[in-house]
């Protein structure tokens, strides 16, 4: 709790708009010593970190002039309990937020899923009524065609983050087709670099292999996706777009830098290039917070070395929680030999 109440302090003061809250689970996965993985639940647990949720978003819901937003997270779908979704939907409506809840994102969830409830992520909560325009679901990935037709059904949007299922071998089959069938789709990262241009274009490229096709979606099902689609998600009409009433959220970003040159279209150019290092400035309900790479109140420098001394940290602490507990080395292999 108190991560998320310094993240929420430190995001006001950087002057960025966020919906977040702290994760929390009844379950997590164990390995027995065959290599074979088991959920083990904690219902308590899970509840009480609903609760701690639930208490942050109501401290901080719409605080910083609405910068602040709240967001229950409950972690994957095969570590929360029936009752755990159940008192989370409710609490989502009481507190009008919305839910992110990662879900058909991969074979052992499938493989999990089916052995506690006989059938997949999205039909286990159809099921029981837990499906609503409130609900975020990334990947997509493993969902299949009955899937995806209740999310369209029940308004669930789709996050999408074609980077880190390509970096792990898999592929939305497809935006375009998905976007056909009525789902709400929002662009996601979920990986570093967060760069939402990298992933726009992994997305366009990984829906024109699905479909096998060149014109299967265009860069500007994309950018949409990215901005009108991320406020549909989030119930908000005022944000994603640049129009009266909207809030004065901001991005400028260059054309006139050489990997960009010529350029035709600015949004095929941007989407094509695939980095956010051209964003030259960003306003955030009109005030500036970044300019040339510079974010108002930040040490970028001290920042990146405070960040890398503490990923080695976390990565030091791997074997602890591996199989069979390999050294770091055999976990963060070297793509050469080091000299």
């Amino acid at each position: 709790m108190a991560e998320f109440g310094a993240a929420a302090e430190a995001a006001a003061a950087l002057g960025l708009r966020v919906f977040l809250g702290p994760a929390y689970r009844s379950g997590g996965t164990v390995v027995d010593d065959l290599g074979g993985f088991h959920m083990r639940f904690d219902e308590p647990r899970g509840l009480a970190g609903l609760s701690d949720a639930a208490a942050f978003i109501r401290r901080h819901q719409g605080t910083h002039g609405g910068l602040i937003n709240g967001l229950l997270a409950p972690d994957r779908v095969e570590t929360c309990t029936l009752a755990l979704m159940q008192k989370t939907m409710q609490q989502a409506e009481d507190l009008d937020c919305p839910v992110r809840l990662h879900m058909a994102q991969g074979k052992l969830e499938l493989d999990m899923l089916d052995q506690m409830h006989g059938t997949t992520g999205p039909q286990w909560l159809a099921q029981h009524g837990l499906l609503n325009r409130r609900l975020i679901a990334p990947h997509g990935t493993h969902a299949n065609a009955r899937d995806i037709d209740l999310y369209a059904e029940n308004g669930v949007t789709l996050a999408h983050s074609p980077l880190v299922s390509a970096r792990m071998g898999g592929l939305l089959r497809s935006f375009s087709s998905i976007k056909a069938r009525g789902v709400n789709i929002g662009m996601a990262t979920d990986t570093a670099p967060p760069d939402m241009w990298m992933n726009m274009l992994a997305g366009l490229i990984g829906c024109r292999v699905a479909e096998g096709s060149p014109t299967a979606a265009g860069s500007a099902d994309f950018f949409n996706a990215a901005t009108l689609g991320g406020a549909a998600a989030l119930g908000r009409n005022d944000l994603g777009r640049l129009c009266a009433g909207a809030c004065a959220d901001v991005a400028v970003f260059r054309l006139d830098d050489p990997y960009l040159t010529p350029t035709v279209d600015p949004v095929s150019s941007l989407v094509m290039g695939g980095s956010g290092k051209v964003t030259q400035a960003v306003f955030v309900d009109g005030r500036l917070v970044m300019h040339r790479g510079n974010v108002a109140g930040l040490d970028l420098a001290e920042a990146r070395d405070r960040a890398q001394a503490q990923f080695e940290r976390l990565i030091a602490k791997y074997p602890d929680r591996s199989w069979k507990h390999p050294p770091v080395e055999a976990l963060f292999t070297s793509s050469f030999p080091p000299l």
